[in-house]
């Protein structure tokens, strides 16, 4: 296990004494908490709410980070840096609870835009995307945020993940379905020369894209002896992006088309979420 106190080379002292409160236990939370802890961050300094259900509970216990449960209100009244990790349809849930003073929230709800974040907190923000549970777990994890800053880099490179930049809030859409794209390919039999090829393309349109072909590539080759499904299931959900990716490629559309596919399902969650909060906070 890394001593927290030799990482200052990649957290520049952000984080010295702060608190990190994660909001939301599931599988992209607890992977966060478990990363955190694993490299050394202190856990009297993490903070993890959830929705209490005897199974989370029991999964946070056999982690070793019980002791880091508390509810809500709690935890955005004490963390330094808040992760939203709850699900985007749990956004109103935040709304009219006090953070702490100075706090930085640090969104993961895809689809839920700077606009609407800003409705509900009166605090410094961003949105971040990260790839999936196993690839965080596996120490292979990446992430972007926007806008790009310091603080909460810090925070994602102290739970061991790589960090990319991004030239505008809409690459966010392109860096989802890229990182969607390793469990794809461990699943859905596609030539080589149509994935180089496609991954070229995206690469070209999409600066982030450039780095993460490699990246794709490297996840895929670690995994390609333990090919399953459960790789889709940690980062699938109903009616997500990573659904309508293998949904059309498995009506036979090419990747391309796949790519494409996802790119509409995200422009179309954001503009569902946006519509649904508009009409909660009326």
């Amino acid at each position: 296990m890394t001593n927290f106190a030799d990482c200052a080379e990649y957290t520049d002292g952000l984080l010295d004494g702060k608190t990190i409160g994660i909001a939301g236990f599931g599988h992209l939370g607890s992977s966060i908490a478990a990363a955190l802890a694993a490299n050394g961050f202190p856990k009297e300094r993490l903070l993890i709410s959830c929705g209490g259900s005897a199974a989370t509970l029991a999964r946070a216990e056999r982690m070793g980070l019980a002791s880091c449960m508390t509810d809500t209100r709690t935890l955005v009244s004490r963390a330094d840096f808040i992760l939203l990790a709850a699900r985007p349809q749990d956004l109103g849930s935040f709304a009219g609870l006090r953070l702490k003073e100075g706090a930085f929230v640090m969104s993961f709800m895809a689809g839920i835009s700077l606009a609407t974040l800003h409705k509900v907190f009166d605090a410094e923000l961003c949105r971040v995307m990260c790839s999936g549970p196993e690839t965080i777990t596996d120490g292979m994890g990446v992430s972007a945020t926007f806008p790009s800053e310091a603080r909460p880099h810090a925070v994602l490179r102290a739970a061991g993940l790589e960090v990319f930049d991004l030239s505008c809030e809409s690459e966010l859409d392109a860096f989802t379905v890229a990182i969607c794209l390793p469990p794809i390919l461990l699943n859905v039999e596609l030539s080589e020369a149509e994935t180089d090829a496609t991954l070229a393309a995206m690469a070209k349109r999409y600066p982030v894209c450039r780095g993460l072909a490699p990246w794709i590539g490297r996840v895929v080759k670690a995994h390609r002896a333990e090919k399953s499904e459960s790789s889709l299931e940690n980062v699938s959900t109903k009616g997500g992006v990573t659904e309508a990716m293998t949904t059309a490629l498995r009506g036979g559309s090419t990747l391309a088309g796949s790519i494409a596919a996802g790119l509409a399902r995200c422009a179309e969650i954001s503009a569902e979420l946006a519509k649904r909060f508009a009409a909660h906070a009326a």
